[in-house]
């Protein structure tokens, strides 16, 4: 009888560790540098053969040396393993075998396993006890309260403990601003110190130059503003008044904090317009101070900026407060009324300031970190990717406050003249019927009037006597800082100064441009056919008999279907003139030219289209149609 033996390899890795459960940790393979590092190290380089040549050494082996190894390792390995269990079974005081974890989950009863957490829970909780212990401390109610209200104190404002104490930062440095961090002081109020039921549990500190208040004023007026009287008179009409009551709900310590940031705020935004605006004294009539800058925007009108400040206490030396008494002082023999501010110009100018902000924020780190700071990577590409001009332009972002600002209290002036001239043309015009739509800018950079004329009486009369509906038009009329453009329904553009003689003018040339595309509409749904159209100044040769046209004027000749009727229409503002032929006799090739105009055509009559209560051009001038094509 034979046995069978399996020849295996061995493990190429040694056993580092055997767990409890029996689980065996072997070493990690090695590298290829660590196991030549090893076989290097098992050369000795201190033998060397001198007598015979490396190349005359036998090389020559036993075949079955390898297996022969193999075999000798594997019974080896058997007969520890047979010595080791004979041990165990016959010397069992020496070695103990451990049996072998199940992998079946045993049953275990519920006490036991209550016994166990409740020790582990037990050794935790003393774990946990023992660390408390060096961190016990016996806070009291108020304590309590004025950490609680820190906390809540955090959500809003930032704060920070220093060995003096715990500090905050009011300043808008985080958002963008130039000016560096402002401290204030937290501590407990006099509920906690003083027991007071009224008090509050917070108490802050603030510098003093930054108690009291500030607000930036702006106004529009025929003349310079160069001083107030009080703040009060003024917020009292403010839009935000409703604003600041709401910030009365707020504890008094987070009402001054707010007041210190609109101071600081307002100091900021002056002191940049002051800078900007001196630059440009020498060039523009600009009056430049301290606490005030007023600047010509057109004929008699005046934008003036004030910084009005007040102190809770008056301090001692402070050179705004003496260049306003000096001021005022000097003025007082010449007061005069001081319109309300401009509150729409004040948040314009503070927006102005908060884009710098948020410009200066919003800033792209560049990739890679040597190029240009906030460079997108399109510019810095070439090819159809690369960035084009008009986002090149956008790049360009302009931080100059004064100018913008400028420009704005401009194009409020030239509104309120254009809002003026355009009410007074539609006021005077009763045919057609004028009616504006405004829509406003909140960029306060332009604005537009869509003008829509319209043959229809606002009591509605138009659609009762005839059976078609009224012509409308619609111009669009932009106004720009100096411009005032027109837009009609083709890509013809027209751009005007801002003139009142100008936009009258072109305003009233679009009502009878209307006018004029209304009589060709009815001349051509009664079959009358449109020889000639002339605009101004090129009016019809036969109605120029003098002098006496006006400015606005068109001309629309047209005859009838048969050739034997002639009108000349001359619309000028508020004026329709009719000159109307008839043929006489048919045209006789025997007759010649001269005899043909001496006797051929009638006398011309002109008469004119008076307007009649309740009825509009439209109605006139096709009730004219009716009576002449009626006439033999």
């Amino acid at each position: 009888e034979t046995d069978k033996v399996s020849v295996e390899s061995l493990h190429t890795t040694r056993i580092k560790e055997i767990s409890y459960e029996g689980e065996e940790i072997f070493e990690e393979k090695p590298t290829v540098s660590q196991h030549l590092t090893e076989l290097a190290q098992r050369v000795d380089f201190s033998e060397s053969d001198k007598d015979e040549p490396a190349s005359k050494k036998s090389t020559q082996k036993w075949p079955w040396e390898f297996t022969h190894s193999k075999l000798k390792q594997a019974l080896t390995e058997v007969s520890v393993l047979s010595d080791l269990l004979e041990i165990t079974q016959n010397h069992s005081s020496y070695v103990v075998l451990d049996p072998v974890a199940d992998s079946q989950p045993t049953f275990v009863s519920p006490c036991y396993q209550y016994l166990v957490k409740k020790k582990a829970l037990g050794v935790a909780a003393g774990i946990l006890k023992a660390g408390t212990k060096s961190l016990s401390r016996t806070f009291s109610q108020s304590e309590f309260e004025f950490h609680k209200a820190l906390s809540q104190m955090r959500t809003r404002w930032r704060l920070r403990r220093t060995p003096v104490g715990i500090v905050g930062d009011i300043s808008y440095q985080s958002a963008g601003s130039i000016y560096s961090a402002v401290a204030f002081g937290v501590s407990k109020g006099e509920r906690l110190t003083s027991n007071s039921p009224d008090g509050d549990i917070i108490s802050v500190t603030i510098p003093r130059e930054l108690r009291g208040r500030s607000e930036t004023l702006v106004f529009l007026s025929d003349s310079p503003v160069r001083e107030v009287e009080s703040l009060d008179s003024y917020l009292q009409s403010s839009p935000f008044e409703d604003f600041r009551r709401h910030n009365r709900r707020f504890p008094p310590w987070e009402t001054k904090l707010l007041a210190a940031q609109d101071i600081l705020f307002n100091r900021e935004l002056f002191m940049q317009l002051t800078r900007e605006a001196y630059d440009q004294k020498a060039a523009l009539q600009y009056e430049v101070f301290t606490d005030r800058i007023n600047v010509p925007v057109g004929l008699k009108q005046w934008v003036s900026i004030l910084h009005v400040r007040e102190y809770e206490e008056k301090p001692k030396k402070n050179k705004e407060s003496s260049r306003s008494a000096a001021s005022s002082s000097s003025s007082s023999s010449s007061k005069t009324t001081v319109p309300p501010p401009h509150w729409g110009l004040v948040v314009a100018l503070k927006q102005l300031l908060r884009d710098n902000h948020h410009q200066k924020t919003a800033l792209v780190s560049p990739k890679p970190s040597t190029a240009s700071f906030n460079e997108p990577p399109a510019l810095r590409t070439a090819g159809v990717n690369t960035i084009n001009e008009r986002h090149l332009k956008d790049l360009d972002y302009n931080y100059n406050i004064f100018n913008r600002f400028i420009s704005k209290a401009k194009h409020i002036c030239n509104e309120k003249l254009f809002q003026e001239w355009l009410m007074d043309i539609c006021g005077s015009c009763g045919d057609p019927v004028l009616r504006v739509k405004w829509v406003p800018d909140l960029l306060m950079a332009s604005t537009v009037a869509h003008l829509h004329m319209s043959s229809q009486l606002p009591g509605g009369t138009h659609s009762s006597r005839l059976q078609e509906p009224p012509f409308q038009q619609t111009v669009e009329i932009s106004l720009r800082v100096d411009t005032i453009r027109f837009h009609n329904k083709g890509p013809e553009r027209l751009d005007i100064t801002v003139n009142r003689e100008k936009f009258v003018h072109h305003v009233r040339h679009q009502v009878l441009m209307y006018q004029m595309q209304l009589a060709c509409r009815i001349a051509s749904q009664h079959k009358w056919r449109v020889v000639q159209q002339h605009v101004c100044p090129l009016p019809s040769p036969a109605l120029a008999k003098g002098p006496g046209f006006e400015k606005e004027a068109c001309n629309v000749v047209m005859e009838s279907a048969d050739t034997s009727r002639n009108i000349d229409v001359l619309l000028e503002w508020g004026k329709v003139t009719v000159s109307y032929m008839q043929l006489v006799l048919p045209k006789d090739e025997s007759v010649s030219e001269q005899v043909y105009e001496e006797r051929g055509r009638g006398a011309a009559k002109d008469f004119t289209l008076d307007s009649q209560f309740g009825q509009t051009f439209h109605e006139r001038f096709v009730s004219m149609l009716n009576t002449i094509s009626s006439q033999q």
